[in-house]
């Protein structure tokens, strides 16, 4: 039977992420006059919105015991594509956005089909493939930024619907959308029970195969959303925009209870995750703090992450020997 110690840390560990979150809200409201005002908190939500909708794909991703290192580069890639269809063959919107998807989703399916065909580790590959689109990405653009976007790819990155901004209406969209898929769809348990051990999925009658190519899929296609958010945001499609999302990623899907070895998947907690990770970085440039040095915070809180994931796993497993003993 669990003490009130026990189950005092075990709901810490399981809400760490909206924890950190109150915690460094209302320290960034002590330190800065300007964090609590309207104008900030929505840039704040405007800004956080690619990279959560990148982050609810990567949960999908990471849920399943995987993980992709090329997501980054691949936002990269797919802005510069989307931005140059948008601005040099004079196809419909639509079909620029469908276009974006399918590529998305192509890149999805060329990474997992290359683990699950030839049993790569997924760390292996995405690394690599990272620095092709990094590479198409630079000989695609020319090594020069796409401008002269779009009233249509702008509104996706900078519009209004009643009052609210368009990113931030996309992110809500996608994050139900894949809480759904995690949590109350037969998919969404699959992915969940593989726990990155392709031979007890097997057992238990799932295809690992046809499920880690769906997982990298949806991974792709939320990439590329983010792309075409970022593109609309900044009006024009940089060579480095995606560089380092990987790790905003990583941070924000660990944090927010997601385990790196799949078997849990955390939607909302993702969610409290990048929230965290945007603050920080707000209150950062409110201060005046020199970017330098901003790197350096985000690379403590991707070590924390990990730390606290680990820290986490550890204490589970114990609680299980424990119960089973008893």
């Amino acid at each position: 039977m669990k003490t009130n110690r026990d189950k005092t840390i075990t709901f810490l560990l399981n809400n760490k992420a909206l924890l950190l979150l109150i915690l460094v809200f209302t320290s960034c409201s002590a330190i800065s006059p300007y964090f609590l005002g309207m104008t900030n908190l929505r840039n704040v939500l405007r800004q956080i919105s690619t990279s959560c909708v990148l982050a609810f794909g990567y949960t999908c991703i990471m849920s399943s015991g995987n993980i992709d290192l090329s997501v980054g580069y691949m936002a990269g890639m797919i802005g510069v594509v989307y931005a140059l269809l948008d601005t040099e063959t004079g196809l419909p919107f639509l079909a620029v956005v469908l276009i974006a998807l399918a590529l998305g989703a192509c890149c999805g399916l060329i990474s997992s089909s290359i683990m699950t065909g030839v049993g790569l580790l997924p760390f292996i590959v995405t690394l690599s493939l990272g620095q092709v689109y990094k590479g198409a990405c630079y000989v695609i653009s020319k090594n020069a930024p796409i401008s002269g976007v779009s009233e249509h790819v702008k509104f996706l990155g900078q519009g209004f619907v009643w009052a609210i901004p368009v990113p931030v209406i996309i992110m809500i969209v996608i994050g139900i959308i894949t809480y759904v898929l995690l949590n109350k769809t037969i998919f969404g348990r699959n992915i969940v029970a593989m726990r990155g051990n392709k031979e007890t999925a097997r057992l238990a009658g799932i295809d690992p195969r046809k499920t880690t190519m769906a997982v990298y899929v949806c991974g792709g296609i939320c990439v590329a959303i983010a792309a075409m958010m970022l593109t609309g945001r900044a009006a024009s499609a940089q060579v480095t925009a995606g560089q380092g999302m990987e790790m905003d990623a990583i941070a924000a899907v660990v944090i927010g209870g997601t385990s790196m070895k799949g078997g849990k998947a955390k939607v909302i907690g993702t969610f409290f995750g990048v929230c965290l990770m945007g603050l920080l970085a707000n209150i950062l440039n409110l201060l005046g703090v020199d970017s330098n040095y901003q790197y350096i915070a985000k690379g403590m809180m991707i070590l924390v992450a990990v730390v606290l994931d680990k820290v986490s796993e550890m204490y589970f497993n114990y609680q299980l020997k424990k119960a089973v003993t008893e």
